[in-house]
């Protein structure tokens, strides 16, 4: 039994909160790394999958799996990484990890701006900003590893007082399969400049970053629908 994250959001009502971010991120990292472990790109049955809100399921245990089972009604070119959209081809399992990388991303940046008003921003701390920044990048060598991912969230739970991963993402499936209202109390978040703009398919966000190389202003194109 489990939900999608999109199931777990449609009861709330709203976004997920900045550790639960946090924990949906680590569980899944450690669901892409094992699945590496396992699978190569002679199995590519095992590697089609693209991850988004609707094929990130929850598991009741804690621990998280991508189908792609059910989903063929949803468009997911914004989850869809660049080069795939392009066509090009891939010659290592580091190419397909990446992807993955990038629609685990955009499915978590979907995730933190779930049914929050357009005039409002999104709240982001700039450690898991940056991050899903890194996972987003329009270029397949700038992204960031699965290894770099699972290191950040070591560093955060070493730095913070959060609960262990698996307990957010099992009360995320509570919301579903045990009908609960509300959720984990809210941590310290930083509010990040934000500007939301009309697009074709859905916002546009525009994120300040003191620290960010080259630029202190990224445009990040969010595309999401329901």
């Amino acid at each position: 039994m489990h939900v999608s994250l999109a199931e777990a959001l449609e009861v709330r009502g709203g976004p997920l909160q900045e550790e639960e971010i946090w924990a949906v991120l680590n569980q899944s990292a450690e669901s892409l790394q094992e699945l590496f472990r396992k699978v190569s790109l002679a199995d590519p049955a095992a590697l089609g999958f693209i991850i988004s809100p609707w094929s990130l399921l929850l598991l009741p245990s804690g621990s998280v799996s991508f189908t792609d089972e059910n989903i063929s009604s949803q468009d997911l070119r914004a989850f869809t990484a660049p080069e795939v959209l392009q066509n090009q081809s891939l010659s290592s399992l580091s190419d397909v990890e990446k992807i993955h990388i990038y629609s685990l991303g955009m499915t978590l940046y979907w995730g933190a701006d779930h049914e929050v008003p357009q005039s409002q921003p999104i709240k982001l701390g700039d450690h898991l900003n940056s991050i899903l920044l890194g996972m987003c990048e329009d270029v397949i060598y700038a992204r960031v590893s699965v290894r770099t991912v699972l290191d950040a969230c070591s560093a955060h739970i070493r730095n913070s007082n959060c609960a262990p991963s698996f307990s957010y993402v099992k009360h995320l499936v509570k919301l579903v399969l045990g009908n609960l209202s509300g959720v984990f109390p809210k941590p310290s978040l930083l509010s990040l400049p934000l500007t939301l703009l009309p697009s074709v398919y859905g916002k546009s966000m525009l994120v300040s970053l003191p620290d960010f190389p080259k630029t202190q202003t990224l445009l990040v194109f969010f595309l999401f629908w329901i």
